[in-house]
């Protein structure tokens, strides 16, 4: 019975998740509050109440009760997200967060600690055990939330997007110490709880290194021969240290983290990112879920001045901690308001926590009572549910605190507090930016673009990504970090005496925001731009494009080209010709590509 239960609940999940996003899709509302409005429908509060067996059904339907087989599944889903990071996450980038960041870091999970034993505490509100719990809940954000949702918006190389990465990963990592002091909160102080932690997250990426060193590199380059193959050592090799991490008493989202690390130096990285993808959906879709189906609202009971604090917490004082110490990095006041709203929420880890404090008795009591365990699990679901939404409006609250608070704006868009934009904004000479031509985007395309027109032409080339950034000044190109919100970007670029502006990137948003900004400052500069759909190429003509390239429809004629020369001819002449020619171009660009990526 057990496994036709867990069987039942899966289709329910599955069936029940894509019937809500289907309805939500067509309402333009995010996928996660699809997936959390389903598992209320089919949990204890709707479908999952009801005893169908009244009605001669043999098996339940609907949750009526988190089984732990469901809940092992969630986690998987979670621990598969943290491998993919890992997979994609560049140790060396890791290496450049900067002492700034992790002192920042270190900063705000202490600061809303102390401020939850400020306001709870004195009043009386909660124990000393509690309010440690509670600070140490909403403290962290969710990387989960955060990383899915920037993945789905294709920010993941923003310069926002990095900085926020950095901080999730750096508390995901406090928080291999933070699970284990908790568990043990009587001892809190014991040295040697903090010993085992440290010795067993060492021991663990040393394994990661030796694997990623002599392992994992041979069991690759066979597996790679075979997409069965290279897939299930994939997933295995997640596995292995998912498995490893609970043998050394770590979370499995962290070991499977570090697992993706180890994978992170292979060639085939983005290979095994994309392989693994549809699996960590589909666990991730298991846990949302499940998420709404844990959802009870048994709080009644509870002190409203306690849940009044804690809502204050989590919505303002959590993002304004944020706020402040992230002015002290150095990257200017939008990118820090962006980090307040897209860090505010509450991290899944929460859920650990909550389930410790509530297994966890002091004098023969738990520490969180059911009604304060039920409010703190509705507070993270609700964070969540709203990410979307505050994430997604951070530009133009950016933008706004940009705009209406010029007073202050004076001190921040110059100095100390924008200290890292300055450096990576360092614009060419007066002399160099006449009858120039810019080009917004500095990957393959944009930068085989630059390569060529500066034999000719004086070129800029802007680009969101800091490590393409850096990586195109140290080849000696003329790279500046921009995005279409840098207003004062488009003051130096100069384009009142500009030739011509290229628009090389596919975020249809973006490009339409870049054609906005130039046409403020020159109506009549050519701008010309490449689209990948055909609204997209409708909608940059409307805005203002003279050309728009799309390399689907030019790949498609080429190929019909070729293709009808050797039928009328029915020769190969041609075609061999212009492959002896391609190979030779494409063996020139795979040298480059292999050295881009060693040094980044």
């Amino acid at each position: 019975m057990d496994a036709l239960l867990l069987f039942v609940h899966i289709a329910e999940i599955i069936i029940v998740a894509a019937v809500v996003s289907a309805l939500l899709r067509k309402l333009k509302q995010p996928t996660l509050l699809a997936y959390i409005i389903a598992g209320v429908l089919i949990g204890p509060l709707v479908i999952g109440g009801v005893d169908w067996t009244a009605f001669g059904i043999p098996f339940p339907i609907g949750i009526s009760s988190i089984t732990p087989e469901v809940t092992t599944l969630s986690e998987i889903g979670m621990a598969l997200l943290m491998f993919s990071i890992g997979i994609e996450t560049s140790i060396h980038r890791l290496l450049k967060m900067g002492r700034s960041v992790i002192l920042a870091t270190l900063l705000q999970i202490g600061l809303v600690i102390f401020f939850t034993f400020l306001l709870t505490i004195p009043t009386g509100l909660l124990t000393t055990e509690q309010a440690l719990f509670v600070g140490a809940i909403l403290a962290f954000s969710s990387t989960m939330i955060v990383v899915k949702l920037l993945s789905d918006s294709n920010e993941l190389n923003s310069l926002n997007s990095r900085l926020m990465i950095s901080i999730l990963l750096l508390q995901d990592f406090l928080m291999i110490f933070f699970v284990p002091m908790l568990s043990n909160v009587s001892n809190i102080l014991d040295v040697s709880i903090l010993f085992k932690v440290v010795s067993n997250s060492l021991l663990l990426f040393i394994i990661a290194f030796v694997m990623s060193r002599f392992v994992l590199p041979r069991f690759f380059r066979v597996a790679v021969e075979e997409q069965e193959l290279f897939v299930l050592t994939s997933v295995a090799t997640a596995f292995i240290f998912i498995g490893l991490s609970v043998l050394l008493d770590i979370p499995s989202s962290i070991g499977a983290f570090i697992g993706g690390l180890a994978l992170s130096t292979l060639p085939y990285n983005l290979e095994i990112f994309s392989k693994i993808r549809a699996l960590r959906d589909f666990f991730l879709t298991i846990f949302f879920v499940t998420l709404g189906a844990q959802l009870s609202f048994g709080f009644s009971v509870l002190n409203p001045w306690l849940m009044a604090v804690i809502i204050l917490l989590v919505f303002v004082i959590k993002p304004i901690v944020f706020f402040v110490l992230s002015l002290f990095i150095g990257y200017g006041s939008k990118t820090v308001v962006k980090m307040g709203l897209s860090l505010f929420q509450v991290s899944e880890f929460g859920f650990v926590l909550v389930g410790i404090a509530t297994a966890t008795f002091i004098s023969g009591v738990p520490i969180f009572s059911a009604d304060l365990a039920s409010f703190i699990i509705t507070v993270i679901a609700i964070s969540m549910i709203v990410s979307p939404y505050l994430m997604g409006s951070s530009s133009k609250v950016g933008q706004f605190f940009y705009n209406k608070a010029k007073h202050l704006q004076r001190h921040l868009r110059t100095g100390f507090f924008r200290r890292k934009l300055d450096e990576l904004e360092v614009m060419p000479s007066k002399k160099e930016l006449e009858n120039h031509i810019i080009i917004v985007g500095g990957g393959t395309v944009g930068r085989g673009l630059a390569k060529e027109l500066r034999k000719n032409n004086q070129v800029l080339v802007i680009d969101h990504d800091p490590d393409v950034v850096e990586q195109g000044q140290r080849e000696g190109l003329p790279f500046v970090y921009g995005t279409s919100e840098n207003e004062t970007l488009f003051d130096k670029l100069d384009l009142p005496d500009a030739k011509l502006f290229i628009i090389s990137i596919l975020n249809h948003s973006e490009s339409i925001n870049m054609i906005k900004q130039v046409r403020k400052f020159n109506r009549k500069l050519p701008i010309f731009t490449i689209a990948h759909y055909f609204s997209d190429a409708l909608d940059f003509y409307k805005q203002g494009a003279e050309y728009v390239c799309m390399p689907s429809v030019i790949g498609a004629n080429s190929f019909m080209q070729k293709i009808s020369e050797f039928i009328d001819t029915g020769k190969n002449a041609k075609v061999n010709k212009f492959k002896t020619e391609f190979m030779d171009y494409l063996e020139e660009k795979v040298k480059e590509e292999k050295k881009y990526r060693q040094r980044g």
